[in-house]
């Protein structure tokens, strides 16, 4: 497998990964349209894999196959499924904001997140999986569910939409197709229902019973089921003991509101919603306030109030990724590997994929099997002429040296145009930040982080101050180590939020 950073896939750049996870790899990508159009967009690739490739391929086929046919604002569109030469690639759309899980966090750390807050966001989820459940073709009702539905799959944008990604291992239960093989268990175990983990026949609400979680953890700030280890989890999940009732845990909780919470988390499915929509209308007439455009115009306030700085960072380093790109000149697939050793930072957070498996860092050093040969580019042979022409320059600086001072008294005009002794023949590129990746090979020019592509203003400080970029963390106190397996040191990667 190569290293796709900075390779053209079909239509599409990849400028930098984002995140990792057990069966591949998503980067931002940039769509190259005619005459200059480009969009930003998330590239979904698999990881090497020499045993499961056959099955990888086709859970990303089955993936694509089922998510391009939900149309819903509530649910990240999927756009393209291609392949080029050899590497099967998904394309979505780019989402400009956090996971539910990060604002579930900044909420905590401001005392608690609102009802109306909470219930707007766990309202646009069930409709966007609504969308999901109600999927029909020609045979009739497909019976697609998402299994996965937790805080890291589910996106919000800076205007306060959510969305639903990863349907990497949904199933449409109707039909004969199937990724999943007999007993299997697929999900995280914390979000999972009491079927999915003893492996029986799961339909729409195993879906709503995840959202019965998502609702109790966003208004308690508490996971309803517990324990130190994830077998203990499991036994609590699929025990009956008792759930602690959310009016114990947070004072003056709304007694509608709990019924509903409650419902959804019954054990056996037989008594929850039978329904994602049943259950947003049911929390629609326990709290109705926290629908309605207020509602929308509240969560955009709140969003923008956590995360402030958290979005000024991002966009910029979006805006370094294509800079990058285009200053840069990495080699086209596949002539060219890339040297061993080059490693790859980003400093974005986009995509969560399907499966917390082990995984290592983005900032590890990721290596090639085998070193290719070079081929030259044209936009290379250019190069070496030019550093020729420019050392021809330099052979004639040096030999008029001597006659430097009678060139300048007569007014030489090509000897008055050479530097003064000691002086650069160029200005030195500003030094770069230390979030920001190196270009690979080096930059033929500098430019500021904050300048925009586009031709748009650049983010400029007050009193044309230089563009300072905000912390890439939140001021909060200083979290718990996670335990999860190759949990990223840098939370602008790849936060661990599901727990």
């Amino acid at each position: 497998m190569y290293d796709l950073k900075g390779k053209t896939l079909g239509r599409y750049r990849l400028l930098t990964p984002v995140a990792r996870g057990g069966m591949g790899q998503v980067w931002l990508g940039r769509l190259q349209g005619a005459r200059g159009f480009s969009k930003m967009v998330a590239v979904k690739t698999l990881l090497p894999s020499r045993d499961n490739a056959e099955r990888l391929e086709g859970m990303l086929t089955e993936e694509a196959r089922i998510a391009s046919l939900i149309q819903h604002p509530n649910v990240v569109q999927t756009i393209e499924l291609g392949e080029h030469e050899g590497v099967l690639y998904l394309v979505m759309e780019w989402v400009d904001g956090e996971s539910l899980g990060y604002f579930r966090e900044r909420a905590a750390e401001l005392g608690g997140m609102p009802w109306t807050i909470a219930v707007q966001l766990v309202g646009q989820v069930l409709a966007g999986l609504h969308a999901a459940h109600e999927l029909r073709d020609e045979a009739g009702l497909l019976g697609v569910v998402h299994r996965d539905v937790s805080p890291s799959n589910v996106l919000v944008t800076y205007d306060g939409v959510a969305k639903v990604l990863d349907f990497g291992i949904a199933k449409a239960t109707q039909q004969a197709l199937s990724t999943t093989q007999q007993g299997e268990v697929k999900g995280k175990f914390s979000y999972m229902s009491p079927e999915q983990l003893l492996g029986d026949s799961v339909d729409r609400r195993c879906d709503v019973f995840a959202c019965g979680i998502l609702l109790y953890l966003l208004t308690t700030g508490q996971h309803p089921f517990t324990g130190q280890t994830a077998a203990a989890v499991v036994r609590t999940i699929v025990s009956d003991e008792p759930i602690v009732p959310p009016s114990k845990l947070r004072e003056g909780y709304p007694p509608e509101l709990e019924r509903v919470v409650l419902q959804a988390l019954a054990r056996r499915r037989e008594e929850r919603w039978p329904s994602a929509e049943s259950m947003r209308a049911a929390l629609e007439r326990a709290l109705p306030a926290g629908f309605g455009e207020a509602a929308r115009a509240e969560v955009t306030s709140f969003v923008n109030r956590v995360a402030a700085e958290r979005q000024l960072a991002r966009r910029a380093a979006v805006r370094s990724a294509q800079l990058e790109a285009d200053l840069g000149e990495p080699p086209s697939l596949p002539h060219v590997a890339t040297p061993n050793g080059s490693a790859s930072v980003s400093s974005l957070r986009a995509i969560s994929l399907s499966k917390p498996a082990p995984e290592e860092p983005l900032g590890a050093v990721s290596q090639s099997n085998a070193a290719e040969p070079a081929v030259a580019s044209p936009s290379r042979v250019g190069k070496g002429v030019g550093l020729l022409i420019a050392a021809c320059l330099l052979l004639l600086t040096f030999a008029a040296w001597p006659s430097r001072d009678r060139s300048l008294a007569a007014g030489h005009p090509v000897a008055a145009a050479l530097p003064a002794s000691g002086a650069p023949l160029s200005a030195q590129p500003a030094p770069r930040p230390s979030w920001i990746p190196s270009p690979s090979p080096p930059a033929a020019a500098s430019t500021s982080v904050g300048q925009d592509l586009s031709g748009s203003p650049a983010l400029a400080a007050p009193g044309g101050a230089s563009p300072r970029v905000a912390s890439s963390r939140p001021k909060a106190p200083p979290r718990k180590p996670s335990t999860k397996l190759g949990a990223p040191s840098n939370d602008l990667l790849i936060p661990d939020y599901a727990h």
